[in-house]
């Protein structure tokens, strides 16, 4: 069965989560470069992504995509929106590109502005936020290229690499959303 794509780019689209890519997922979140970017340090068997996946998809409070390349349909990384909160109007969020071959090409900077379209056109959301490492400066640039504003500092916020480094809190507005769009 072909999977519809559920909201389109030039370079990507996003879809609903399958079981095949479960590969992906579990590359993405055992291979050394991605766990890096994602902060994680401990390894995840498929049994533990493959109950995460069902989690994350059983949950109403989450909304998760696949993000796959627009020419050959290869899933390349995962977005979605987290803690949704309907009453707020508000959702945090989250994206990884787990084939680090797909970095550095527009693949996230189109997904984070995919799924803000989601976030203000379809769910009806006044307000995204994410939380990222202040050493992520790829991952900052998109972020303000598609409207966040850097809200906060969490200092020291996690330890990572014999280190505790500091985390920035960026958020968007809907009146942002919409301002930038014009």
């Amino acid at each position: 069965m072909k999977i519809p794509k559920f909201l389109k780019g030039l370079k990507v689209y996003l879809r609903p989560y399958i079981e095949s890519d479960l590969d992906l997922v579990i590359f993405g979140k055992n291979d050394p470069h991605v766990r890096e970017t994602l902060h994680l340090f401990s390894p995840m068997t498929q049994e533990q992504v493959a109950s995460e996946m069902k989690t994350w998809c059983d949950n109403k409070e989450i909304a998760l995509f696949t993000i796959c390349d627009h020419d050959t349909d290869e899933p390349v990384g995962q977005t979605a929106f987290v803690r949704i909160d309907f009453v707020s109007r508000a959702a945090v969020f989250y994206i990884a590109i787990y084939d680090p071959q797909f970095w550095g090409k527009g693949y996230a900077k189109e997904a984070t502005n995919l799924m803000l379209q989601y976030a203000f056109d379809i769910l009806n959301l006044n307000r995204v936020q994410l939380h990222v490492s202040t050493e992520n400066i790829p991952a900052i640039k998109i972020y303000k290229d598609a409207g966040y504003f850097i809200e906060g500092t969490l200092r020291e916020a996690m330890y990572h690499n014999n280190k505790y480094v500091d985390f920035y809190v960026m958020g968007i507005l809907r009146s942002d959303y919409y301002k930038n769009q014009r």
